[in-house]
């Protein structure tokens, strides 16, 4: 097929079509079909967030029952990040190797098979076995809902599909800690993983039923939709290679406190950026690469990426922080100040898939700079009226919502700047920086309380540790800024070319 061909296909595909009076302006909407699918897929990212976020108030039970100590249980999210991050890579090579209803099926039964074990752990290595599977699965279904939705969903309505998405995953912060209160309250941490097997057969039911059957190719051009998808091929050496690499970094990041930042720390680190290195040039050289890292090529989506690391750091990392504050340093029970801290939660689920809906008509950027600028005022709101628990609860709920002006419009923003071809890479390559930015800000985060708490109580530490947060916002709005000057707002193949 020609380039024009291509272009011409993927026009089509895009553009949705216009029919006369139909009420909305010539647009047409998603099929329901096409959101029920996305919707049984993000109930799987929602359930890995759930118990992630649901485990963390059971954390100090579990230290107790196994008698581990901080350091060990503190791998219960680092180790699933770990694999999440090396997973998650893999995912362009399965698109195009099998098709979305396979990789479905997959992703379900790893995540249950998983859930189940920590359901019946009786030790930690079990429960820790447990949560590397559900990571398997959670990997396989991230890629997989976004390449549904660039491959399906028309345009217009890519930022109202990621809403979606973000108001079923982002609900997860908002409930988890109250769930986990609960059921640490009333019963054990066991019913943790009890509690989401409803839920993982509804996804299943919801998902074969709608879960659009595309088959990946592999084609010479790599768009993923020639007639080879039985010829792609998986490079080993690569994927130990990035595997090892981010396996590193986030333990750079995780363990920089441990540490005390010595030889250990650096070694890893430049251990890390040494091995990504060798892994870049090796895609780069790669006829069929694990990743096409010629994403990075497109400004615009470069751009994309880094706000998504400072923006999804700054968020996991202010959401770390808040419980600590709450809880020693204005003395508040875990049941209390997760109910202090509901309300942001719940402005920032609800307005992702509001914003998401009014990017077929604003460039997104204008949503990215605004919503930065309002982050680096809520970011400074924090600090200072860290003594004051209302205080807090309002600027976190103002904090989440311009939140949501960030996290959707960048990423609808960053994808839609790549070509077809490149939608199961920039796919893998977004959702393996959110889980880098994930560990990274965790890590910060705690590295900033554990160092200002000890010379100071926990509200001044806290203060000290979100100034540091806010020179991060303002780097974010000078990314930002450049948006306007570095991406388009159509894909590559959408522009008219010369003389249109």
């Amino acid at each position: 097929m020609t380039a024009t061909a291509r272009a011409t296909t993927r026009q089509s595909e895009s553009r949705p079509q216009t029919r006369p009076n139909n009420g909305n302006g010539g647009k047409s909407p998603v099929a329901r079909r096409l959101v029920a699918a996305v919707v049984a897929l993000a109930i799987l990212t929602f359930l890995g967030i759930l118990s992630e976020t649901s485990l963390n108030i059971a954390y100090s039970a579990l230290m107790g029952e196994f008698a581990i100590s901080a350091d060990v249980v503190q791998w219960l999210t680092t180790g699933y990040l770990l694999l999440l991050s090396v997973a998650i890579p893999a995912s362009p090579f399965m698109v195009r190797r099998l098709a979305t209803k396979t990789l479905f099926a997959a992703a379900v039964a790893l995540f249950t098979a998983g859930t189940l074990i920590g359901a019946l752990a009786a030790n930690f290595p079990m429960l820790l076995a447990a949560r590397l599977v559900m990571a398997l699965g959670t990997g396989i279904s991230l890629p997989l809902i976004t390449n549904i939705i660039l491959e399906k969903a028309p345009l217009q309505q890519r930022g109202a599909m990621l809403g979606i998405v973000s108001l079923v995953t982002c609900a997860a912060p908002a409930i988890g800690p109250v769930f986990g209160g609960v059921v640490m309250e009333y019963l054990d941490w066991h019913w943790i993983f009890y509690a989401m097997l409803p839920f993982l057969v509804l996804s299943f039911v919801i998902g074969m039923a709608t879960v659009p059957d595309i088959r990946g190719g592999d084609g010479p051009d790599g768009d993923g939709r020639g007639a080879g998808a039985g010829r792609a091929t998986i490079s080993v050496p690569s994927l130990l290679l990035v595997a090892a690499g981010l396996a590193a970094l986030i333990m750079a990041a995780s363990f920089f406190a441990a540490w005390h930042g010595d030889w250990r720390f650096r070694a890893t680190l430049a251990f890390a950026v040494l091995d990504l290195a060798v892994f870049t040039a090796m895609q780069l050289k790669m006829e069929r690469p694990l990743v096409n890292v010629r994403a990075f090529a497109y400004p615009g989506f470069s751009l994309g990426m880094l706000i998504l690391l400072v923006a999804s750091g700054s968020v996991l990392g202010v959401n770390f922080l808040l419980p600590i504050l709450l809880q020693r340093g204005h003395g508040l029970g875990s049941m209390l100040a997760a109910l202090v801290l509901l309300p942001g939660a719940a402005v920032g689920a609800v307005s992702a898939p509001l914003i998401g809906g009014l990017l077929k008509r604003h460039f997104p950027p204008k949503f990215i700079l605004c919503g930065l600028m309002g982050v680096l005022a809520m970011d400074a709101a924090l600090a200072a009226c860290a003594q004051w628990t209302g205080a807090v609860a309002v600027a976190y709920a103002l904090f989440m919502a311009f939140a949501g002006f960030v996290l959707v419009p960048d990423q609808t923003h960053a994808l839609n700047q790549l070509p077809a071809r490149l939608n199961a890479d920039g796919s893998a390559l977004m959702n393996t920086i959110q889980q880098l930015a994930g560990a990274i800000g965790t890590a910060v985060a705690s590295t900033l309380i554990a160092e200002f708490s000890a010379a100071e109580p926990y509200p001044q530490a806290f203060a000290a540790s979100m100034r540091v947060f806010v020179g991060l916002a303002v780097a974010g709005i000078a990314l930002a800024a450049l948006m306007f000057r570095f991406s388009v707002r159509r894909p590559p193949e959408l522009r008219p070319a010369a003389g249109e």
